[in-house]
C-alpha cells in the first residue's frame, strides 16, 4: 500500500504548495489533517501516540528538490503537498542521500511526476528499511559500553 492512496483523489492530484516555517506546527501538520497520515511513511512509526514520537515528526520530499531541479522538474510539482510525506526523523535521516538515476526521464505531464514520485517512494522506502537494518545491527552491539 502506498502513503498516497489515503491523499485527496488517491494522490494524484496536485494538493497545494507546501507552506510554513514549522513542521509539527504548521506544514506537517497540515499534511497530517490533509492526508490523515498518523505514521511514518517508511518504518510506520506512530508519530502521534507520544509526545516523544511528535517530537520526532518530519515531512519528506519525495522526489528531492535538489535532484528534482536538476532534471528540471516543476518546482510547482516538487513542493506540493502531493509530493510530501509524513515520516520520522530517522527515516528523513537516512533518505537524504537520494539522487534519481542518470538516465531518468524528466517528467512532461503531471501524470509522469506522479508515476516518478511512486516509483522513487517504493525505491527509497527500500534503501531507508535496509538503512535501519544496519543501525539496529550497530545499536544491537552496544558500541558505548
Amino acid at each position: 500500500m502506498m502513503p498516497f492512496d489515503s491523499y485527496p483523489h488517491g494522490g494524484n492530484r496536485l494538493l497545494g504548495r507546501r507552506s510554513g516555517a514549522n513542521c509539527r506546527h504548521e506544514y506537517g501538520l497540515r499534511l497530517q489533517r490533509l492526508t490523515g497520515q498518523e505514521n511514518c511513511a517508511y518504518c510506520g512509526l506512530r508519530l502521534v501516540d507520544s509526545y516523544e514520537h511528535w517530537l520526532m515528526m518530519s515531512v519528506d520530499h519525495v522526489v528531492p528538490t535538489r535532484t528534482g531541479t536538476v532534471f528540471m522538474i516543476s518546482t510547482d510539482w516538487l513542493e506540493d503537498y502531493s509530493n510530501h510525506v509524513l515520516c520520522c526523523s530517522a527515516c528523513n535521516g537516512f533518505g537524504n542521500r537520494y539522487t534519481l538515476m542518470p538516465d531518468t526521464r524528466s517528467p512532461s505531464s503531471i501524470e509522469e511526476f506522479f508515476s516518478l514520485r511512486d516509483r522513487v517512494f517504493l525505491e527509497r522506502k527500500t534503501l531507508i528499511l535496509l538503512a535501519h537494518e544496519k543501525e539496529r545491527a550497530f545499536f544491537e552491539k552496544k558500541p558505548w559500553k
